[in-house]
């Protein structure tokens, strides 16, 4: 008996230990800004979006709640950079100034003021990153093949990302390898498949978080990986229906890692053709910012914000880039 009363005070313990702590939090409206800073382009490249905050059951479009007439200046050692409100856009604040060019390694100040409340906040530009593809023979298996071979990836910066878009998207000017997009189960039943093709980056100074942005040029209907096996649906999810019935699924992903070796699997690509990869170096305050859930926008963690006396973030990245054209395996054989 004696025993039975101790296992059962002993679960009523355990019980008490996991009832969640109700701490009640009273929102308080705040100026929200967000901005980021990317190495090697004009700071007229940026816009900065300053509003008031909102709650959780309000629309961020179409309200009153963008600042408009505010003070906005980035401070960058002597230089005092003011930024205007954009024409027809309450809240964007951007300048015409395209000689200041981001530098990686410095810090960069970012006032902003309503008139009334006023908000300051800093980043560090992080350090420039190089980009190989490697090799690996020790962690897979498919069939008698265990090697990942490298493949050319032809790595650019963002001022050539730009002569990009500034030339329409004309991707000739680029080079790129193929990739042919196998379909064996040891290819496509996890998320720790063997994967393509393998990206190792180094930089001179510890970024905060790295971040990964695969940009499929063509996403049409035509293009589309149809995959409805339990593995894809469980890794991947179920492709989204548009209104005419086509299949797709998410066209920019975005990953967030911070290993040095970037396995490119079946789960990276949702579409055959050219993609754009863009591997970007982030600060503290961006790594710090996603220790919080802001993209599922899990009430439970919040993220961790760099900005005083308001919320949001000021952040900066440095950015590497390289395309890679994913074809059939009836196609790449």
């Amino acid at each position: 008996m004696k025993k039975t009363i101790q296992i059962i005070s002993m679960l009523l313990f355990i019980i008490w230990s996991c009832e969640p702590i109700d701490e009640e939090r009273i929102y308080e409206e705040k100026l929200t800004v967000f901005a980021n800073l990317e190495a090697d382009l004009p700071l007229a490249f940026d816009t900065v979006f300053v509003t008031y905050s909102h709650s959780i059951n309000e629309k961020h479009e179409g309200n009153n709640k963008w600042v408009e007439d505010g003070t906005v200046m980035m401070i960058h050692e002597a230089d005092t950079i003011l930024f205007t409100e954009a024409e027809g856009k309450p809240g964007r604040y951007v300048t015409n100034n395209y000689s200041l060019i981001v530098q990686a390694g410095v810090r960069y100040t970012l006032y902003v003021s309503d008139g009334i409340d006023e908000i300051i906040s800093e980043t560090i530009v992080p350090s420039a990153i190089e980009l190989e593809s490697v090799s690996n023979d020790s962690l897979w298996r498919c069939g008698e093949n265990t090697s990942v071979e490298p493949i050319n990836i032809y790595p650019f910066g963002m001022d050539q990302l730009m002569a990009f878009y500034g030339g329409f998207g004309d991707s000739s000017i680029f080079k790129y390898d193929t990739v042919v997009y196998k379909e064996d189960d040891c290819y496509t039943s996890s998320f720790t498949s063997m994967p393509y093709f393998i990206v190792k980056w180094q930089s001179e100074t510890e970024p905060g978080m790295m971040r990964n942005i695969m940009i499929a040029q063509d996403d049409s209907p035509s293009n589309f990986i149809m995959d409805t096996s339990f593995s894809a649906i469980a890794f991947k999810g179920t492709p989204f229906q548009d209104e005419d019935g086509n299949y797709y699924r998410p066209n920019p992903q975005v990953w967030n890692f911070s290993q040095q070796e970037i396995y490119f699997s079946w789960l990276a690509f949702n579409y055959y053709g050219l993609y754009l990869m863009i591997i970007q170096s982030t600060d503290q305050a961006f790594a710090d910012y996603y220790k919080g859930d802001p993209i599922s926008m899990n009430q439970y963690v919040l993220p961790e914000s760099n900005i005083e006396g308001g919320y949001g973030l000021f952040t900066s990245t440095n950015s590497v880039a390289f395309f890679v054209y994913i074809v059939q395996e009836a196609d790449g054989n």
